[in-house]
C-alpha cells in the first residue's frame, strides 16, 4: 500500500504459535536479516514498540532464518494480543522500528465508518 511517506509500511498478520509474527514484509522492510536481535517494549497506549536491540545481549528476541520473530507472552499479554488474533503493523524504514497493535483498534479509527455500515 502507498502512503505519502515512503519510509511508512502498513501491514496486517496473525499472531502464529509462540507469539511469531506471520509477516515477512516488515523484518525486510526494517531492514532486519536473520539473526538481528531485537527489543520489544510495550508503550502507555497498548502498543508494541520493535526496534533494534541496543544491548543485543538484552534483547527479546531475534529475527529467524525465515524472517519471523517472535514477541514474548509477557508483552503480548500486556497489549491482549494472543495466538492466532490479527494484528496491525505499521513499520518505518528509515528508522528500522515496527509498532504493533490489536486489529481491534482499527474499531476507534474507522468508527464513523463502521456506523455507515450499518445504516
Amino acid at each position: 500500500m502507498r502512503t505519502a511517506d515512503k519510509n511508512i509500511v502498513y501491514g496486517m498478520c496473525t499472531i502464529g504459535e509462540s507469539g511469531r509474527i506471520l509477516d515477512r514484509t516488515m523484518p525486510a522492510a526494517a531492514g532486519w536479516h536473520p539473526g538481528s536481535r531485537l527489543e520489544v517494549r510495550c508503550l502507555d497506549e497498548g502498543v508494541l514498540l520493535v526496534s533494534d536491540a541496543v544491548d543485543v545481549e538484552a534483547a527479546d528476541t531475534a529475527v529467524t532464518a525465515g524472517r519471523f520473530f517472535r514477541i514474548p507472552y509477557r508483552q503480548r499479554r500486556r497489549t491482549s494480543l494472543f495466538i492466532d488474533d490479527r494484528a496491525l503493523l505499521i513499520g518505518h524504514r528509515a528508522r528500522r522500528r515496527l509498532l504493533i497493535r490489536p486489529a481491534a483498534t482499527l474499531d476507534e479509527v474507522f468508527s464513523t465508518c463502521l456506523r455507515l455500515l450499518e445504516q
